[in-house]
């Protein structure tokens, strides 16, 4: 009798304990359809603690995540579901996703390596494409300007006097500071096309720019988050 009454006892808690996470989970769906990401990320969360163990949240966390614009935590999920990801298509939406966090954050490097990734996973992504040219090209503009900045302040002549009016300048007048060289990226992709691909991403800025105001993007591309920097 005491044996049936502890089975009977651990029946209901784990009856109740299903019933709690699928409340959770319709909890945090309806507040991100609402836009209530805050919300909805908290349930999320508690969903997933309380979810089987073969129950994968993790995309729905980081929407909700990155919707809200806590993007040091986006990244952190995106990248963990990005590791965890087995078919290559999904790994690839996943690190699409982690580029435009670090996109966000103003983080381009970073945001290069996440696009590249993704597209050994899957090369003809086009919005990948894409991002990763804009990735590349605010990353340039950054450099120019910082560089800009540098120059500017190595010309200034009150940078240069000490208290007794001496100029403590190099003789030739040139600025100390030198250029920073573009960070080469880690890795190389998986084949020769591939590489050929991502150096001539620049020059197609222009041309992916028409391709994806008419409308010309994959299926996938509508499922992807954070679109517009």
């Amino acid at each position: 009798m005491k044996s049936f009454i502890i089975i009977l006892f651990t029946v209901f808690a784990f009856q109740g304990s299903a019933q709690q996470w699928i409340d959770s989970l319709k909890v945090a769906r309806t507040s991100y359809k609402n836009k209530e990401y805050d919300k909805a990320n908290r349930y999320y969360r508690s969903a997933q603690n309380l979810a089987p163990k073969n129950v994968d949240l993790s995309e729905e966390i980081a929407q909700s995540t990155y919707r809200s614009r806590d993007f040091d935590n986006a990244e952190k999920v995106y990248q963990q579901a990005a590791s965890e990801k087995k078919e290559k298509t999904e790994k690839s939406k996943m690190q699409h996703n982690l580029g435009n966090t670090r996109m966000k954050k103003k983080d381009y490097s970073g945001a290069i390596e996440a696009y590249k990734d993704a597209l050994r996973n899957n090369p003809n992504d086009q919005e990948t494409q894409y991002n990763l040219s804009e990735a590349i090209r605010q990353k340039k503009q950054e450099e120019e300007k910082k560089n800009k900045q540098q120059n500017q302040k190595g010309n200034n002549p009150s940078q240069n006097q000490g208290n007794n009016g001496s100029n403590n300048s190099n003789s030739n007048g040139s600025s100390s500071s030198a250029a920073k060289k573009e960070n080469k990226s880690s890795g190389s992709l998986p084949n020769k096309q591939a590489d050929k691909m991502l150096d001539n991403l620049t020059r197609q800025e222009a041309d992916t720019r028409r391709r994806i105001s008419n409308g010309q993007k994959n299926s996938e591309s509508s499922s992807k988050s954070g679109k517009n920097w």
